[in-house]
């Protein structure tokens, strides 16, 4: 999320959360990052985490864009 706050390279659809929980769903171990360290722990919580965020993120952009 930090990453994301500063570089704003992700892609934000209606479908990006949805997406992100469903890779939740599958319970993963650990996470690989494209460039970044690896992540071992509550990897299903993380991208839970991960997909409210964005979801949050795009309901306050759709409130801007309302506005």
């Amino acid at each position: 999320i930090a990453a994301e706050e500063m570089f704003q390279s992700t892609c934000l659809t209606p479908a990006t959360a949805p997406t992100i929980r469903r890779l939740a769903d599958l319970a993963p171990r650990r996470l690989a990052l494209m460039h970044g360290a690896s992540f071992a722990g509550d990897a299903p919580a993380a991208l839970r985490g991960l997909a409210g965020y964005y979801a949050r993120k795009l309901e306050s952009a759709t409130l801007a864009l309302a506005a």
